[in-house]
Formats: C-alpha cells, structure tokens, sequence
C-alpha cells in the first residue's frame, strides 16, 4: 500500500491540543497514518464505531489542521479523509503546564490507545505463527539513571527506530519487502516509578 506524502510532524500547542486530545480522535489519527487514506464509513469499521462518531471527530481533527481531504477513490461520493503529518511531537513543558491540563489529557490519550493496542496483541498471540510469536516482544527494564542519561538513552532509541523505520521505506520502494514482513508497533515509555518520581536536589552537609 503506498500512503500519500506528509510533511514529517506537527507540533503540539495549546491551541491545536484541543483538537487531539481524545482517545478515539488518537486512534482515528493513528489509523490514518499506518492504514492510509479512509471515509468515516472504513474508520466506524475499524475501529468499531458508529459512523456519526468518527464523522464528528474527523471534523474535528481537520478543523484543528491534522488530517485533510483526500481524492476520493473510484467516483465515489464520500469523503475521504488522510493524515497531514507522520508523526506528532510530544506538547512542551510550557503546554503541558497549561492550566486547562489539554496536554495531559492527550498524555492519558495516547496511554489509554497504546494499552488497548498491547492488549489486543496478547489476545492475538494465539493466532501467530511461530516464527512471529517468538519475534514478538513484551518486556521492561529497571534502570538507575540520572535525567541526563535517561534523555540519552531515550535519544539512541529514537535514532535506531528512525533508521529502521528509513530502511523499511526505501526496501518498500523498491521492491524488496520481505515475503513474511508484516507491519509492527514498536511502543517503549520511560519514566520515573513509585517514590522516584518526585526527585528533589539535594545539599551535602560538612
């Protein structure tokens, strides 16, 4: 399937936070950026809802500059609807401090839609053949690390995803997609836990 251009991200304001700050708004956006162009009718479809719902939150997600209108496909006369970016940009800590709590709401969005999705895919491990169900991976690690070394980490990983992610593209293009690829989700959140996540400095007493 080859999805339309987009320009690479968009940034999260105060502004445009209203417009995305809704879990089915999050997974209608996503839908359209991994599955390509779609009408209300096919994302009601996937994401099993009703027609009115995601024409409602399509309105919405245009309205506020993340998705566009698509040509329509075969003289047809529904809408069709496509993404306006490839990525989003986490909200700043100036938004995320905002006083109307948008940014944390779309924080406690994407945290609901990436839940669903993992669960979904422990409920599908069943149906995997063995070579995907021993390549698919659920797991976490416990580290020390200072907030220096942890926005490091955080950056390697961002930089290998983006290699892969560059290297499936120009494979896809030519030609050379792998007879068993399938498209994967690759989720990954870093954070400090319990007690840790109000660190305070302190001061060495002589």
């Amino acid at each position: 399937m080859e999805l339309p251009q987009q320009p690479s991200q968009v940034h999260l304001t105060a502004r445009n936070l209203r417009g995305i700050a809704h879990p089915l708004r999050v997974q209608i956006l996503t839908s359209l950026r991994t599955e390509g162009p779609a009408t209300a009718t096919t994302l009601a479809h996937r994401l099993d809802q009703n027609t009115g719902a995601t024409s409602y939150h399509l309105r919405q997600l245009a309205e506020y500059g993340f998705i566009t209108e698509a040509p329509s496909r075969g003289g047809r006369r529904e809408r069709w609807w496509q993404a306006a970016h490839a990525n989003t940009v986490v909200p700043d800590d100036e938004v995320l401090d905002g006083s109307e709590g948008l940014g944390i709401a779309y924080l406690q969005a994407l945290g609901r839609v990436w839940s669903d999705a993992m669960t979904a895919a422990i409920e599908a491990t069943p149906s995997l053949t063995p070579e995907w169900r021993d390549a698919q991976d659920f797991g976490d690690y416990a580290l020390t690390l200072s907030a220096a070394d942890a926005k490091e980490l955080t950056a390697e990983i961002h930089a290998l995803l983006r290699r892969r992610t560059s290297a499936a593209a120009d494979a896809a293009g030519a030609g050379e997609r792998p007879q068993d690829a399938a498209r994967v989700s690759f989720q990954f959140q870093l954070f400090p836990i319990s007690e840790d996540r109000h660190v305070t400095q302190t001061t060495d007493m002589e």
